[in-house]
């Protein structure tokens, strides 16, 4: 996906690419239940979240995908289809990964705050790119 934007006093023109879904890592759970992780918007906008649930947690903008970040994420979204991955656990501690857009919501999720052998592993991949992208903004 991208759109267009032309900047005020110039008529140059560039494409921005938006990423396909909005991308939510986070993990907690325990006696609190808290939790907490990070949310990338499709604008590539990076956030850090706590709380008792995402829908209700803190968020605050931290940092920004680059427009290289977001087209190499979204050549991965386009050549893996997640529409037939499934894994699901849930423990006293859990990590999850949530792939949004306006048509569909994946999530998945494990009791191990280590993302163990048992998961698939294209969800591994995808996992592990968004962290080394979130890794390589600290």
């Amino acid at each position: 996906m991208s759109f267009f934007g032309c900047a005020g006093s110039t008529n140059r023109c560039e494409e921005k690419q938006l990423l396909k879904y909005s991308i939510i890592l986070g993990s907690g759970g325990g006696f609190t239940g808290a939790y907490e992780g990070k949310m990338i918007d499709t604008l590539g906008n990076i956030y850090n979240w706590e709380g008792r649930t995402f829908i209700t947690a803190n968020k605050k903008v931290v940092d920004s995908l680059s427009q290289s970040q977001i087209l190499k994420l979204n050549d991965f979204l386009k050549e893996n289809s997640f529409e037939n991955y499934s894994f699901k656990e849930v423990g006293n501690m859990t990590t999850f990964l949530t792939l949004s857009s306006s048509l569909e919501v994946k999530t998945f999720s494990w009791k191990e705050s280590a993302i163990p052998d048992r998961v698939p592993a294209k969800i591994k991949e995808i996992y592990f790119l968004i962290i080394n992208m979130l890794d390589s903004k600290k």
